[in-house]
């Protein structure tokens, strides 16, 4: 292991528009101690080109390419050839780095610490009010949407990593960064580390999966089954994530939702059993019935009462 070596894993998959430029800011860090590793997933475009010409221009760039088999296995295949790192970072191929962000997350990574991670993204998420977090809160934040649960933006050491880290179902791709994150911080021995300064440029486009993915019952059941490891000390959090899937799946309204009947569902009424989850009467009559005329007569009264509660909070 080399000391001080990070190693900048970017999974490449049709960026060819973007991929010269996240390139460049990366070569143009102020710490310039790292492994540039460029893993080609099959890209049907000429991105897999530009790397190559990058790579003959500058010794610190690898270029490894491989037959299209998802984003976690191009990570994945990143990290074993960094194995002479000391720490790994990632970033997408169609977003960008600022010059210091290296610098920044590498002064972060203390003796002490085995993961750091940027509390600011855009200005999206709140500030965390501390530079030390429990792993366990951490993961915490993520399920609540206040941390970025994306692989970028954080800085690990190569030895969290194992064959583990990335056993996640090819199936799975919108949340496999969460799953990846949650198994790295579960293996710290100590607190996270937590910077205050925005180490990314994160490039919002039409192309983006978050803007095209539709979640399915079967897609959050193959989530579910690589996160119930976290369920004892995450329950609320990983119940409540459900409930809003559920909602978002029409679970409230009158009509009969999609996921009724489905593994997943059962998973839910499960855990809210089993952990004694608080959740109203109506919401639960809404979860375990189908009959059209009742489910009409329920929404209707939530929806009522969710107009009143906003009422009482702008007259607060």
């Amino acid at each position: 292991m080399t000391k001080g070596l990070i190693g900048v894993i970017v999974p490449v998959y049709k960026v060819e528009k973007y991929i010269a430029e996240c390139i460049e800011s990366i070569l143009a860090q102020t710490y310039t101690k790292f492994l540039l590793i460029l893993v080609d997933d099959g890209t049907p475009d000429g991105a897999g080109k530009i790397c190559d010409e990058y790579a003959k221009k500058d010794p610190r760039i690898t270029v490894i390419h491989q037959q299209n088999a998802g984003v976690t296995r191009a990570r994945a295949r990143g990290v074993e050839e960094a194995d002479d790192c000391e720490f790994i970072t990632f970033v997408d191929s169609d977003d960008t780095l600022p010059k210091s962000a290296l610098q920044t997350l590498h002064q972060a990574m203390k003796s002490d610490i085995e993961f750091v991670f940027t509390d600011t993204v855009l200005d999206f998420f709140p500030r965390i009010e501390t530079d030390r977090l429990p792993a366990v809160k951490f993961q915490e934040l993520m399920f609540k949407e206040k941390v970025a649960s994306a692989p970028w933006g954080k800085l690990f050491r190569r030895e969290l990593f194992d064959h583990s880290t990335f056993d996640i179902p090819r199936e799975i791709v919108m949340g496999e960064d969460m799953i990846m994150n949650m198994r790295l911080s579960g293996k710290c021995k100590n607190d996270l580390a937590v910077i205050h300064t925005s180490v990314y440029n994160y490039n919002m486009h039409p192309e983006n999966i978050s803007r095209n993915f539709k979640d399915t019952a079967q897609h959050e059941y193959l989530f579910y089954s690589c996160i119930e490891d976290f369920m004892e000390a995450q329950n609320k959090c990983i119940i409540e994530r459900l409930l809003k899937k559920w909602e978002g799946n029409y679970g409230y309204s009158h009509k009969r939702p999609r996921w009724y009947g489905t593994e997943i569902h059962k998973i839910l009424l499960r855990d809210i059993e089993k952990y004694n989850y608080p959740i109203g009467k109506l919401e639960y009559s809404l979860l375990t019935t189908t009959n059209p005329l009742k489910r009409l007569v329920l929404s209707v009264i939530r929806k009522q009462r969710k107009k009143r509660h906003a009422r009482k909070q702008l007259q607060n």
